[in-house]
């Protein structure tokens, strides 16, 4: 099927503005996950702790800071690497979003080379966070997924009020 005309600009319009949605709500989980909420204690409004690991740890309970400083410290390459990957294909979407004649099958494999990207990223998290659990005794994991738990509450992530 091929859609041409007004119908293809909207289609294009909309994936547009879809994608670009997307990327600032993935930026901004990642940046609630990283440092917490935007003002407050932990945020990085006024008092804040910063930016980089600093501020990634800074809500974590004391025992498990050194480990995780150690373990995301040696997993920067990754990180980077990650980094890299990302905004090469955010520019390849870019490039084919502009595209004249826009090319739907390249702009498709444009925006599955950055979610792969962005899975890359997530994949190296996953396998930091995995490399330091069995480190942390059952205590203070119990500590980590209760304040993980927290954070996950202050963005949201909870059951509505009660109906009246």
């Amino acid at each position: 099927m091929t859609i041409s005309g007004s119908g293809a600009k909207w289609l294009v319009g909309g994936a547009i503005v879809s994608l670009c949605l997307n990327l600032f709500l993935i930026g901004l989980s990642a940046g609630h996950w990283f440092y917490g909420p935007p003002f407050g204690p932990r945020g990085m409004g006024p008092g804040g702790p910063g930016h980089g690991i600093e501020a990634m740890i800074g809500g974590l309970p004391p025992e498990v800071r050194p480990l995780f400083k150690e373990k995301f410290q040696a997993a920067k390459p990754q990180f980077d690497s990650a980094r890299d990957q990302i905004r090469a294909a955010r520019d390849k979407v870019a490039q084919a979003a502009e595209a004249d004649p826009f090319d739907p099958a390249a702009f498709d494999q444009a925006f599955h080379d950055l979610q792969t990207a962005m899975d890359g990223m997530g994949a190296v998290a996953h396998q930091t966070i995995r490399d330091i659990l069995p480190q942390i005794p059952a205590k203070e994991r119990r500590d980590l997924v209760e304040q993980w738990s927290k954070r996950w509450r202050d963005r949201g992530d909870r059951e509505p009020p009660p109906q009246p």
